[in-house]
């Protein structure tokens, strides 16, 4: 689930960069920000990628 939960995450957070933003401290930039993804979208993909892989990656030995 955990992998599945991460790829989503990020292709979701991709997707935001063709989204126009409409509210939140981005909306001033309207158009400017068309081609750029949301960067609260865009942590939430690292954090649950960071989370998928450090809860089931293979244990390294020390």
């Amino acid at each position: 689930a955990w992998g599945t939960a991460a790829a989503a995450a990020t292709d979701a957070a991709a997707r935001t960069a063709d989204l126009l933003p409409r509210a939140g401290r981005a909306r001033t930039h309207a158009g400017k920000s068309l081609g750029t993804p949301d960067a609260g979208a865009h942590s939430l993909g690292l954090v649950v990628r960071t989370a998928h892989l450090a809860l089931f990656a293979p244990a390294r030995p020390a």
